[in-house]
């Protein structure tokens, strides 16, 4: 049960999270980032936890292939946040540095 847990969440964190951060980035900008890194993280502790528990259980219980693929989804999103953090001045130096003013309409 766990593991399904785990891959819900994950799925959630590349689905509905996102979006959800998107529609409340108004009220917080800070949303948008750390909705689907709260879904990852509870996507890889419960994943990890679901594999602990299957392991453990020598073979009565099933699931490890979707604690797995939670894990996976949720260690994709971290890199993929660590890259946006690490390029984001790449991405933002020239929109700071060219200060576009638009003339007045006449």
């Amino acid at each position: 049960m766990l593991a399904i847990y785990s891959l819900v969440f994950a799925i959630l964190a590349w689905t509905l999270l996102p979006v959800m951060g998107l529609v409340l980035g108004p009220v917080n900008p800070v949303l948008p980032m750390v909705l689907p890194l709260a879904g990852s993280v509870i996507a890889s502790i419960s994943g990890w936890k679901a594999q602990k528990i299957i392991t453990a259980s020598g073979g009565l219980l099933r699931g490890e292939g979707l604690a797995k693929a939670a894990r996976i989804m949720a260690y994709t999103q971290y890199s993929l946040l660590a890259l946006l953090l690490l390029f984001s001045p790449l991405i933002l130096s020239p929109v700071l540095v060219h200060h576009v003013v638009f003339p007045a309409p006449k």
